[in-house]
């Protein structure tokens, strides 16, 4: 299982340190990712994608369900009165859960694409003001050791948790 954890940098040079020790302590350059404000070039640092910067993905999944039973009350109308639309066998239900899964997860994917994760949303001042965030993808057991080491080495960084939490109590 694996965690992201965010670091808050206050320039390119302190990324780029960070990155390499990173690299050097077993970390894949994939695993690593930077936003920045848009007028800040990255040089050679690896960009955060689509995925990690918008609600992509959480969007699709709540669009999908919608579409689903969008879809399945839409199937259930047209069997249910057939003087509107004809007659409608029932086996086209599943059918029309499909058709209106994929175009809501679809149309609800594309909106998100403008909206920010709202995990990246909370540093959005502080980018826009120079700072740059630095997301790492690691395993569990890696992580306070990771954690740790670059708390103790970049004073200048600021450590701003993890996703999922795994400090939070499920049943309080």
């Amino acid at each position: 299982m694996r965690r992201k954890i965010y670091f808050l940098l206050p320039n390119i040079k302190s990324a780029q340190q960070m990155m390499n020790e990173l690299l050097q302590s077993g970390i894949k350059a994939k695993q690593i990712h930077f936003v920045a404000n848009r007028n800040k070039p990255l040089e050679n640092l690896p960009v955060a994608n689509i995925i990690e910067r918008s609600g992509l993905l959480i969007s699709a999944v709540i669009g999908l369900l919608f579409g689903v039973a969008f879809g399945l009350l839409g199937g259930l109308m047209a069997v249910m009165f057939p003087n509107w639309f004809g007659e409608v066998s029932p086996r086209v239900i599943p059918y029309y859960m499909l058709v209106g899964g994929v175009f809501c997860a679809l149309w609800a994917g594309i909106l998100a694409i403008g909206i920010t994760n709202r995990r990246i949303g909370k540093f959005k001042k502080k980018i826009e003001q120079g700072k740059i965030l630095m997301i790492i993808s690691i395993p569990l057991e890696r992580l306070t050791e990771v954690r740790d080491k670059l708390t103790k080495d970049h004073p200048e960084a600021v450590y701003d948790g993890q996703w999922p939490a795994t400090d939070q109590a499920l049943f309080p």
